[in-house]
């Protein structure tokens, strides 16, 4: 593999501010596909070139109903056995109240 011509140099100065897209694109001319020289590489040249360099936006995950909360299914399970309310797990006697609540 070769360094980076001038003119690969310039190619990428000229693609300011790169992108991605911008990235692939350069990467796919003859000069680059010639010199070894894939999207990564570009982007890591611009970079320390001191070119900016604008990332691929993320997905934005969907959110999704978890349904309650463990500390709000405690809680529902202390007000249906009648237990004291409090934070935290449930004691052992407590627990012993659940088992039999449901055996």
């Amino acid at each position: 593999m070769s360094d980076y011509t001038s003119e690969m140099v310039a190619a990428i100065q000229t693609a300011s501010p790169l992108t991605f897209e911008k990235a692939q694109e350069i990467a796919s001319t003859d000069a680059f596909v010639r010199a070894g020289k894939g999207h990564r590489s570009v982007i890591a040249k611009a970079k320390s070139l001191g070119i900016d360099y604008i990332p691929k936006a993320k997905p934005v995950k969907a959110s999704r109903d978890m349904g309650p909360t463990k500390a709000e299914t405690l809680s529902a399970i202390r007000l249906a056995l009648a237990l004291p309310e409090r934070d935290g797990d449930l004691t052992k006697s407590e627990l012993s109240a659940v088992l039999s609540n449901i055996a």
